[in-house]
């Protein structure tokens, strides 16, 4: 802060008999940030008078400017136009290095050149990605864990360019989110078909709680913005008003980055239930019937379960896997039907529709009815009578023609019937209503 405390000093009273005075040099700014210090002046006499004072000021209290650490760049105005120059200022006697034309300079992570196209930061910026992204690609970890370094760290790391270089969200899209893709579809094995909104879901709706880049440009921008409106200063209060245009006004609508989040999620679920009827299915009947506290123990089982497996439950849930139905769509093969009974083989058709797996069906069914037999066992004082072998039959109490698959019996003379349906998410609701009917 060393540049803001010399300017203090020469703003008082009892130092203008040296000679100091701000008001020939006009227009000045002052740009300091810890000690990162930019000086803006109309004439280039009027910075090297300036650099020449801050020399000796410096020297005075033991304090050494570095500069070779230091640049010049120059703007002036050449007949009608302006034309980027060289300057020649020096500090200590040495010549501060000057910015060639046609490149920039960076001040507080931000790029500036004469066109103030940011080129430079955006090509820093897809430089910075695919270093980030192809290193976590080379990492020996799990689907899971590779998602959660892109979450946590990769989306930090882009936090301070999302709020100070001057970009668009159509080009965080175009060339920030694109290439994060490829890479979420490689650790999940989700084709190019396949709709990444489910993963994009919270955990609670069976998603994997990421979000694009571009969602996260949205939040910086929405921070930034808001830091603008509510700032005390009145004249950052008036940079916020002047610089609400078209562009930034999307960004004035939300009041929190968390405001983001939800609008977000919402155009996600909203996509799945409307648009996408085929990916979106198991989403669409499974959140009409999931408990919230299920979906907790459901996150947190599939976390731990091995990378094939993890990556199949991705596909099942968006209904990508390669079934000949999903393959015929995708022009990989010329026919849809099921070798065995000739229907088309959809992910339906193959988890519960095909008549010649009935006995895989009864087995799934089974092992389910099991492990809640052994789990309902772990109870006192209750009487189980389960339609397996092993178990006591439900038919001693409700006879052969109304038999459910588990009866509980408590202590306190209460009964439980419990009729299980292992069926496709998009039949629970008849399957539900056929088991009543019975």
């Amino acid at each position: 802060m060393c540049l803001n405390t010399y300017i203090e000093h020469i703003k008082a009273e009892k130092y203008r008999q040296f000679g100091f005075s701000l008001q020939l040099l006009n227009p000045i700014h002052w740009f300091q940030f810890a000690d990162d210090a930019a000086v803006i002046t109309g004439q280039e006499s009027e910075n090297q008078h300036l650099l020449n004072r801050f020399s000796i000021w410096c020297q005075w209290s033991n304090m050494v400017v570095r500069v070779d650490k230091c640049s010049t760049f120059g703007i002036k105005k050449v007949l009608s136009k302006f034309a980027q120059y060289l300057p020649k200022l020096l500090i200590n006697k040495d010549l501060i290095p000057t910015i060639k034309t046609g490149e920039s300079f960076e001040y507080l992570g931000r790029h500036f050149d004469f066109s103030m196209t940011n080129e430079k930061h955006k090509s820093k910026l897809i430089s910075l990605i695919d270093e980030l992204m192809s290193e976590i690609d080379l990492k020996p970890l799990r689907p899971k864990n590779k998602i959660l370094l892109y979450s946590r760290y990769v989306l930090s790391k882009l936090s301070w360019h999302f709020t100070v270089a001057t970009i668009s969200k159509t080009w965080v899209v175009e060339n920030i989110d694109s290439p994060v893709n490829k890479y979420v579809r490689k650790w999940l094995e989700v084709p190019i078909s396949g709709t990444l909104s489910n993963i994009f879901l919270t955990r609670n709706k069976f998603g994997l709680n990421i979000i694009p880049a571009s969602v996260k440009f949205i939040q910086c921008q929405t921070v930034l913005r808001n830091a603008l409106k509510t700032s005390p200063n009145d004249s950052i209060n008036e940079l916020w008003k002047s610089t609400n245009n078209h562009t930034n006004i999307q960004y004035d609508s939300y009041n929190s980055t968390k405001e983001v989040l939800k609008t977000f999620h919402s155009q996600q679920e909203n996509k799945l239930r409307n648009r996408l009827k085929c990916q979106g299915s198991f989403f669409e009947n499974v959140s009409k019937f999931s408990l919230s506290q299920l979906n907790a123990i459901w996150s947190v089982s599939q976390s731990k379960l091995p990378k094939n497996i993890f990556n199949f439950t991705i596909r099942y849930m968006n209904n990508t896997l390669p079934t000949p139905k999903n393959l015929s769509r995708w022009g990989i093969s010329s026919s849809s039907d099921c070798s065995f009974c000739l229907h088309p083989e959809s992910l339906l058709h193959v988890v519960a529709g095909c008549q010649h797996y009935l006995e895989r069906f009864t087995w799934r069914h089974d092992c389910i009815l099991k492990f809640l037999a052994k789990t309902f066992q772990s109870l006192n004082e209750c009487k189980l009578l389960v339609d397996l072998p092993g178990f006591e039959s439900p038919s001693i109490s409700t006879g052969d023609e109304y038999r459910p698959d588990l009866l509980v019996s408590t202590s306190d003379k209460h009964l439980y019937v419990v009729e299980l349906t292992v069926g496709f998410e998009s039949n629970l609701t008849n399957n539900v209503n056929r088991k009543k009917a019975i």
